[in-house]
């Protein structure tokens, strides 16, 4: 107990005793024998009054006993069943849960994994994706500084995601594999990559990477082929041997007609090849009869130029000239001008932009002249201070023009803009607001506007490179970013909106992607109509037809197509009541890289048990497996404290003290005649 509070309760024993002596024994009347009584029931009824007031503490530790835990990891994908595992793998897992002698001496805790982890034991083995980098990154930040032996039940087949071999090394508690599938190596055949745009223009060539290889040692000879529509546009002879069992084959292909064409890569089989879904690839390829050009015109050098340049192109539709302003000359061979920073020698290229109506994306910061700016158009009046200031963006979900989702811009580093007040002249739909210095604010840091004539954009602070940075650092991937630039590019470089219905699909889909196709419904004054009854008419090859309502999702409608088989569908969106229809088509490609492995991946599996020292086990081997566990003695209980704060004396107690003694004193007075 404190040495405060053990000098406050004395304090409190004096005090009280000091009251109950002054209000009974001070120039008191009546019988000594009788004060004394009620002195001392006063004197209880103060003392516990403060000491209820004081709350006296102490340091309470308890013991208690930690297991550790015991993780299986239980790969879940389609992989499983490929190899007619899926009931020895269950089997497994319930001999874990169900042994007393494990249950006694671990925590055990499933966690099943494809492409993403899961902490439960409801295997169905219907994941489409394997990524078991992030099993180890899942894992590792739940049992930080702990121990957590982790079983990995899995074929080791990963079809997402870093290498697990490496991924395995950062973590820190050990990993026991237990093989899952045929452990034989076969000699196969397998198209493991097609790399290939989804892009190409009319009467172009485009490239085409095919990745293959052979698991056998002895030498074969094969041929591949690349067919659309049953007919062999390329084919090429190939040998394999022991020591050559990869091989890139690269082709160029003719983009003849416009539209979307499928194409067929497949390698003839060997005699007796066990695998033969490895074989056969599909590839789609979009060919379009122009390109976007893009001009970004600048008054100086900035890593924002270059970051803007990549992210634009990453869209294989659109193509960047960076050029100075000095050595701009005219702006009718692009659809979309943008203006970095723009000062007093922009003055031509502003007037040209504005008697031709062509749009433009401007991207304001410390360099530019807000002095020519001002004048040179009428939308934004910046105050001119000559000093910077940094802008956090804050997403609004309310933004009209285009689809987005919030990328946690809040976390995003600051922009550097201009200090000062900021005048709008129109309306903007605003898609970043600004916050100054934990503040938010209306003022817009990223908005967009559309007249009849034009449509332009408003960025309001500089170092956007910075952001695209922080994406990638973030999801391993420059591709959230990108697609909001492209998103907001192909607004600007679009027509005025005039269209009420937009529809948002991708013209190709993977067998295994999840498939939804979104709806914008706008009213006649272009807001949009949450009230529309949006429907889809779904049109097989086969001529099997069904109508599909949409669903209302925040600010767009959306329709769940993930259950449609590989095929080539036509569809009609409509909305009900206003005769608005917009029709489009789509393939989903006959593919699933679960089944694409002829056997496990015993090296990858046994890569790991030799760095985390362990060995290798099969679900034959339980018994095996539970002794190592058993008899391990890093794997061992531990006695662990946890020290609180405990009240010496409950209140409850102390009230009932006090009502008891203030009723008893009451009672004796009446009794005594003196109340």
């Amino acid at each position: 107990m404190p040495a405060t509070t053990i000098v406050l309760i004395i304090a409190a024993f004096f005090l009280s005793l000091a009251l109950a002596f002054f209000q009974y024994f001070y120039k008191a009347k009546g019988r000594r024998s009788q004060n004394v009584i009620f002195a001392s029931l006063r004197f209880i009824s103060f003392f516990a009054l403060l000491v209820l007031v004081i709350n006296p503490k102490t340091n309470r530790k308890t013991y208690f006993t930690e297991k550790p835990n015991l993780v299986l990891a239980v790969d879940n994908s389609s992989s499983i069943t490929t190899f007619e595992a899926g009931d020895e793998v269950k089997e497994f897992v319930n001999k874990f849960e169900n042994d007393k002698e494990l249950k006694k001496k671990f925590e055990i805790q499933i966690f099943s994994f494809g492409k993403t982890v899961t902490q439960n034991d409801n295997l169905d083995f219907s994941e489409t994706q394997t990524n078991l980098s992030r099993l180890f990154e899942n894992l590792g930040s739940l049992y930080q500084e702990k121990i957590a032996p982790v079983i990995l039940i899995s074929d080791g087949n990963q079809t997402v995601g870093e290498d697990f071999t490496y991924s395995a090394q950062g973590f820190a508690n050990p990993v026991i594999p237990v093989v899952v599938g045929d452990t034989a190596r076969y000699q196969d055949l397998a198209i493991n990559r097609v790399n290939a745009n989804k892009y190409a223009f009319l009467n172009n060539r485009f490239p085409v990477e095919v990745m293959l290889s052979s698991s056998g040692n002895s030498s074969v000879e094969t041929e591949l082929k690349i067919s659309k529509a049953n007919a062999v546009v390329y084919s090429e002879k190939l040998l394999f041997s022991s020591e050559k069992r990869a091989a890139v084959v690269r082709a160029e292909l003719p983009a003849s007609s416009i539209g979307t064409h499928i194409y067929k890569v497949e390698i003839t089989p060997l005699q007796g090849e066990k695998n033969l879904l490895n074989n056969t690839r599909q590839f789609a390829v979009e060919v379009i009869d122009e390109r976007t050009k893009v001009l970004i015109a600048y008054s100086f050098l900035h890593p924002d130029l270059g970051a803007l340049k990549r992210s634009i192109e990453s869209n294989e539709q659109r193509q960047v000239s960076l050029l100075p302003i000095t050595e701009v000359e005219g702006t009718d061979e692009f659809q979309l001008v943008i203006l970095y920073q723009p000062d007093s020698r922009f003055s031509n290229l502003m007037s040209t932009l504005a008697a031709s109506k062509k749009g433009y994306f401007l991207i304001a910061g410390p360099g530019t002249d807000w002095s020519f700016l001002n004048n040179a158009q009428q939308i934004l009046t910046q105050e001119i201070t000559r000093q910077s200031e940094e802008f956090i963006p804050v997403w609004n979900e309310n933004f009209r023009a285009f689809q987005t989702e919030d990328l946690q811009f809040s976390r995003f580093p600051p922009l550097t803009g201009n200090f000062g007040n900021l005048e709008v002249s129109e309306e903007l739909d605003v898609l970043l607001y600004r916050k100054i210095q934990g503040i938010d604010t209306k003022l817009p840091l990223l908005a967009v506007t559309e007249t009849e004539a034009s449509k332009k954009a408003f960025l309001m602070g500089a170092d956007l490179w910075r952001w695209r940075n922080h994406v990638f650092q973030t999801e391993a991937s420059f591709e959230k970013f990108d697609a909001l630039i492209g998103k907001l590019i192909q607004f600007l470089s679009s027509g005025s909106r005039k269209e009420r219905l937009l529809v948002h699909y991708q013209p190709l889909y993977q067998g295994n992607d999840g498939i939804s196709i979104q709806a914008e419904y706008f009213d006649k004054s272009y807001l949009f109509d949450p009230r529309g009854s949006l429907e889809m008419v779904l049109t097989a090859k086969e001529g099997e037809q069904r109508q599909i309502p949409f669903l209302l999702k925040e600010n767009s409608y959306e329709v769940d197509l993930s259950s449609l088989p590989p095929g080539e569908y036509a569809f009609t969106v409509r909305v009900k009541g206003d005769g608005l229809m917009r029709s489009g088509n789509f393939s989903i490609m006959d593919f699933n890289v679960e089944e694409q492995f002829a056997s496990a991946n015993l090296d990858g599996l046994q890569r790991i048990a030799r760095e985390k020292d362990q060995d290798i086990f099969f679900p034959t081997g339980f018994e095996q497996l539970k002794n190592e566990l058993l008899s391990d003695s890093s794997y061992a209980a531990v006695e662990k404290s946890r020290q609180k704060d405990v009240s010496l004396i409950d209140w409850k107690f102390l009230m009932l003290i006090i009502i008891l003694s203030l009723s008893a004193e009451w009672f004796l007075r009446k009794y005594y005649g003196l109340i």
